[in-house]
C-alpha cells in the first residue's frame, strides 16, 4: 500500500511538473530568438561581463528620468554611422533579451557617475537601442568587432552615439594575441561596446 500511495505521488508530482514547464515555455516562447546558426557557433564561452567605466564623472547625485526602447527590429540597420562593418545579426547579440544587458549597463555606469534615475524627474532621457552586434572579421588572423549604436533624447537635442571597438583597441578587453572562444570574444567586445557608448552619452551630459 505505502509504495502504491508512493508511485501515485511521484505520479502526480512528475505532471505538474510537465504542466508547470509547459505553461512556462508557453510565456517564454513570446520573448525568444528564432533558431538560427549563429556566425560565432555554439560554443563554451563565459558569462556577458559588465565591466566598469573608464572615465570618473560626478553629477553630483542628479535625478534622471531615464526611458529606454529598443528600436532593432524596426531600424534593421545593416551598419552603424561610425563603422562599414556590415551588421548580421547571426549571433546571440541579437535576442531581444540584449536590451536587459543595456539596462543593466546604464544602471551600473549611470551610478558610478552619482546619477540617480528617478521616473519622478522632470529631466527626461530617451535612449533608444538602434544597433548591436559582434562580428569576427579576417581570414586567418581575425580581428574582432565590438558594435553599438544608441540615440539619445533630451529636452535640449538629439543625437546618436556609435561604436566600433576592436580588439587591441584603448579599453577593449582583449588583445589581437588573447586565446579565448569565439564566442567569449564576441560577449566581450560586445559589452565593451556597449560601456564606450554609454561613456560617450555621460560625457555629453556632463
Amino acid at each position: 500500500m505505502f509504495k502504491h500511495n508512493f508511485m501515485n505521488i511521484r505520479f502526480i508530482k512528475t505532471i505538474a511538473i510537465l504542466f508547470f514547464l509547459t505553461i512556462n515555455n508557453f510565456c517564454i516562447a513570446q520573448i525568444m530568438v528564432p533558431i538560427i546558426i549563429p556566425e560565432h557557433g555554439f560554443l563554451p564561452g563565459r558569462k556577458f561581463p559588465l565591466y566598469s567605466i573608464t572615465e570618473k564623472y560626478d553629477f553630483n547625485n542628479e535625478r534622471i528620468n531615464v526611458i529606454l526602447f529598443d528600436d532593432r527590429d524596426s531600424l534593421k540597420l545593416k551598419k552603424i554611422e561610425c563603422s562599414d562593418v556590415e551588421i548580421t545579426n547571426e549571433s546571440e547579440i541579437s535576442s531581444p533579451q540584449m536590451i536587459f544587458k543595456i539596462r543593466e549597463y546604464i544602471e551600473s555606469l549611470f551610478s558610478q557617475s552619482k546619477i540617480i534615475i528617478d521616473s519622478t524627474s522632470n529631466k527626461v532621457l530617451e535612449i533608444r537601442l538602434e544597433a548591436i552586434d559582434s562580428r569576427l572579421i579576417g581570414i586567418g588572423s581575425i580581428k574582432v568587432h565590438g558594435l553599438c549604436q544608441l540615440k539619445i533624447k533630451t529636452d535640449s537635442f538629439d543625437k546618436i552615439y556609435c561604436t566600433d571597438i576592436v580588439d587591441g583597441d584603448k579599453n577593449a578587453p582583449l588583445k589581437p594575441t588573447s586565446f579565448v572562444t569565439r564566442k567569449t570574444a564576441s560577449r566581450f567586445m560586445t559589452s565593451a561596446a556597449i560601456r564606450e557608448t554609454i561613456e560617450k552619452i555621460l560625457s555629453d551630459l556632463k
